[in-house]
């Protein structure tokens, strides 16, 4: 039986043999690449790959090489891997430099480093370089150790494809108004879903209150005082709340879209090593910010609203909704009270992240509450 979308499904499957740890293959018109994650392999399967081949690599991402070596490329780098302990010393995110001579890496190598991402793994691929004298030798060989192949245009179309679908919509009762619903969406890609929470009664007509949110599981759910998202999501609905109506658009792309486990390894580079949250994120492999807010964009159109005013600190919202066909009449801030424990956090936020708002007080606070409930 023929099922359609052949090119998602292998994407989606594929991320789930990589979670596991097993291997894939991908290729293009040049090249044919077997790859692992790097953090779920153990001695034994290390062992399996040197049996296939000699040279085995750890592919690095730009902001990893950047950080940890004298290297100022803009590029991805292979570190060559010999031994397995060599491979546990980097999967630790060691903030010391890369002692071994960094090798250019291969085009097709960055997207094994996107399906590292897209399963909210750390960005080390173990390479291996195969060598087939056509696809159907691939395919044979793929097919003989039970091996995922993906064409590497699979992988750009599932990367590309924003389009969703609502799945349910009902009300919902919060202590600040009970005038709520929630609107449960899906990506027909099969990645995570998303959520439309909509405060009192929406007029598509007019120009919607709207507030961009990131999923963070330590502040949203545990009240961190590690970061202001919690505040910001409070006090979003507190003013959509006063001024009669607004959109929370809760996308979960938790710690800037790397994942809350990766967050959390993030959390532990600041403190091991006193870092910020950007360097934290790049010694692990990441780009400061992993995010994607064209999503959101989708989820406003799917609502009937092309006219918003954004409630935001972050110039890269405002500049994505835009360039996704969302009109943004205008970008309103949310001013958070600083404390012990997210000072440098939010310091960070405004002097490398590019947010603004670097002062506040209690009267500016009160006084943007009065204006947005006229």
């Amino acid at each position: 039986m023929f099922i359609g979308n052949q090119g998602e499904n292998k994407v989606e499957r594929a991320i789930g043999e990589i979670r596991r740890g097993l291997p894939i293959v991908i290729y293009d018109e040049n090249d044919y690449l077997l790859f692992a994650a790097a953090e779920t392999l153990d001695r034994n399967l290390f062992n399996q790959y040197k049996l296939i081949s000699d040279n085995l690599y750890i592919t690095l991402t730009s902001s990893k090489v950047q950080y940890t070596s004298q290297n100022r490329e803009n590029d991805s780098k292979r570190l060559q891997i010999n031994a397995f302990d060599e491979l546990l010393h980097l999967v630790s995110c060691s903030a010391g430099d890369c002692t071994k001579k960094l090798q250019c890496s291969k085009a097709i190598d960055e997207y094994a480093i996107t399906l590292l991402k897209f399963s909210e793994l750390l960005p080390y691929a173990l390479v291996v370089d195969m060598t087939f004298k056509d696809k159907d030798e691939m395919w044979d060989w793929c097919e003989k150790n039970d091996i995922i192949v993906l064409d590497t245009s699979f992988i750009n179309n599932f990367q590309q494809n924003q389009d969703l679908y609502e799945v349910c919509k009902t009300s919902l009762f919060l202590k600040q108004t009970q005038k709520v619903s929630i609107v449960s969406y899906r990506t027909r890609s099969g990645g995570k879903e998303h959520y439309a929470i909509i405060i009192g009664n929406l007029d598509k007509d007019s120009e919607p209150l709207v507030r961009v949110h990131s999923s963070c599981y330590t502040g949203d759910l545990l009240d961190s005082l590690s970061c202001d998202c919690r505040s910001q999501l409070h006090q979003a609905i507190q003013i959509m709340t006063d001024s009669g109506s607004g959109i929370i658009l809760y996308l979960m792309q938790d710690g800037r879209g790397i994942g809350l486990t990766n967050k959390l390894r993030a959390y532990d580079m600041q403190r091991k090593y006193n870092l910020d949250t950007v360097d934290a994120n790049r010694i692990l492999g990441f780009e400061d910010d992993e995010r994607s807010f064209a999503i959101a964009a989708e989820m406003l159109k799917k609502l009937g609203i092309k006219k918003i005013q954004l409630l935001t600190n972050n110039g890269g919202k405002l500049s994505e909704l835009k360039n996704n066909g969302i009109e943004i009449t205008k970008c309103l801030p949310l001013i958070m009270e600083r404390n012990q424990y997210n000072n440098s956090y939010m310091e960070t936020k405004f002097s490398r992240l590019g947010h603004g708002l670097r002062v506040f007080s209690f009267f500016i606070i009160t006084s943007l509450l009065i204006y947005y409930a006229r």
